[in-house]
């Protein structure tokens, strides 16, 4: 009767066991390539990406000035260290416009988009990490 008992709970452990071995199967073969749908990116204007990009540039640009004391001379001196790439405009598809200048003893810089006209602008730029549109 025990040896019964015993065999009777070792037929449920077993089929218990298979149960999972085979549910933790099935998620595997679902979580296989094929099934992977990425995270769909939310829909960002050209304004928006052109406004984001110059963002990213400024505070690269600062970046680069805390590191050396100086703004660099062009934005490509900021690669690789600070970006990657220096990316282009989204609507003209030219490269972002870097100037340096002096302003009351001061050393300052301007990244804008090479044709504001494009955003119905005058001007879209960012000023020592100020973003401006007129």
């Amino acid at each position: 009767m025990r040896k019964n008992k015993l065999l009777v709970l070792f037929y449920i452990l077993a089929g218990i066991a298979l149960a999972v071995i085979g549910y933790v199967s099935f998620l595997y073969w679902q979580g296989s390539a094929s099934n992977y749908e990425p995270p769909q990116q939310p829909a960002v204007s050209p304004q928006e990406r052109a406004q984001s990009d110059l963002e990213h540039l400024s505070r690269a640009v600062e970046a680069y000035f805390i590191k050396n004391m100086e703004y660099p001379p062009q934005l490509e001196s900021l690669i690789p260290e600070f970006i990657d790439r220096v990316g282009n405009d989204p609507l003209s598809g030219k490269t972002y416009q870097y100037r340096l200048y002096e302003s009351d003893g001061n050393s300052r810089y301007r990244i804008s988009v090479p044709d504001p006209t494009l955003y119905l602008a005058k001007e879209l730029y960012i000023e020592d990490g100020m973003l401006f549109q007129k």
